[in-house]
């Protein structure tokens, strides 16, 4: 997932954030201490859970953004 593709990041399973944080923090090129690891994926699965109810609310047929964590 690259380019700010919304549709993956809220599809994404809890059991997966992990390996997305990996694979993500090692294409920017930002290591994640392994004593942050845990912290960060949680992180990102309460920003994909409140992604997903902000795109909620707004009009479903307006276009949304493209974002990019």
């Amino acid at each position: 997932m690259s380019g700010g593709d919304l549709s993956a990041f809220q599809n994404l399973t809890d059991a997966k954030v992990a390996a997305y944080l990996d694979r993500r923090s090692a294409e920017l090129g930002l290591p994640v201490p392994e004593s942050c690891r845990d912290g960060v994926a949680e992180n990102l699965a309460l920003l994909r859970d409140q992604t997903a109810l902000f795109a909620d609310l707004t009009d479903p047929d307006a276009q949304i953004e493209a974002f990019e964590p």
